[in-house]
């Protein structure tokens, strides 16, 4: 209901007559990755399927379409890690350390190319000193933006090696893993949040946080580990599921309005 619910406000402010607005968002940040249920009991404890190391470097490049001031519709292009991790942190009955039990973790992943289609709505504005009472043109304004949206994943390369690590402190942790390919293209969901900064009416950054649910197993990763006197294993299913955070730099290409007809630059 929700998404109909934004659909048709979009609708509705296509045929508004308010003055749309075309920008390039070129944004930039990182983003943690995790295998589909790392969070909710994957593998045996003390196992985890996801690791502290889990971050990698995200570029974006996205077309928006400022319907009004409150819609928005943007498509464009991500490059970031399709990745996972592991860990383990020994439990006091089977550690041999006499201070702190030993742990370790891993992580890594395959370039990933992600391409979205994103819809958005503002449910917040904050504005500092108002400096045009005609036009309404403040000093500085905040907006939020909720998002929403879906897209295509696609594996970028076929690094994909066997992985051998090993502790060597007082306890003896060991991981084996072996990616394994299953499909290259896949799609995910992405929800989360935008917020705007804007200086005497025109948008000059923004900062995004989003979350990613990937709907397709991509990877399979059968993982072999051991600590000490323990063994075990299990299966990571790699979806490109994770949290990401980007600054982005808006740059204004053209406007256009009713009074207008025909698409016209415009100066940041």
């Amino acid at each position: 209901m929700a998404v109909a619910g934004l659909l048709g406000s979009l609708g509705g402010a296509f045929q508004c007559q308010a003055q749309r607005t075309l920008y390039l968002d070129l944004r930039a940040g990182g983003n943690f990755t995790f295998a589909e249920g790392a969070y909710f009991g994957k593998g045996e404890p003390p196992f985890k399927a996801y690791s502290s190391q889990s971050f990698g470097v995200q570029g974006v490049a996205m077309l928006r379409l400022q319907l009004s001031e409150k819609f928005g519709i943007a498509t464009g292009y991500s490059g970031s890690d399709l990745g996972w991790g592991y860990s383990i942190q020994v439990p006091k009955e089977y550690s041999v350390n006499p201070y702190h039990p030993d742990k370790l973790g891993s992580s890594t992943g395959a370039y990933m190319h992600q391409f979205p289609l994103l819809l958005s709505k503002t449910f917040g504005e904050y504005n500092i000193r108002e400096i045009d009472t005609v036009y309404h043109t403040y000093l500085a304004s905040f907006r939020l933006d909720a998002v929403l949206g879906g897209g295509l994943n696609r594996i970028g390369n076929n690094l994909l090696e066997e992985k051998y690590i090993a502790s060597s402190g007082y306890d003896f942790i060991e991981f084996r893993a072996t990616p394994i390919l299953r499909r290259r293209w896949g799609q995910f969901l992405i929800g989360g949040v935008t917020a705007r900064f804007y200086r005497l009416g025109k948008e000059r950054l923004n900062l995004s946080l989003y979350y990613t649910q990937g709907l397709t197993d991509m990877l399979l990763v059968p993982v072999e580990y051991r600590y000490n006197t323990q063994r075990g294993a299990t299966t990571l299913h790699v979806r490109g599921s994770g949290f990401s955070a980007t600054l982005g730099l808006p740059l204004r290409l053209a406007t256009f309005g009713p009074d207008r007809g025909l698409l016209q630059s415009r100066k940041n």
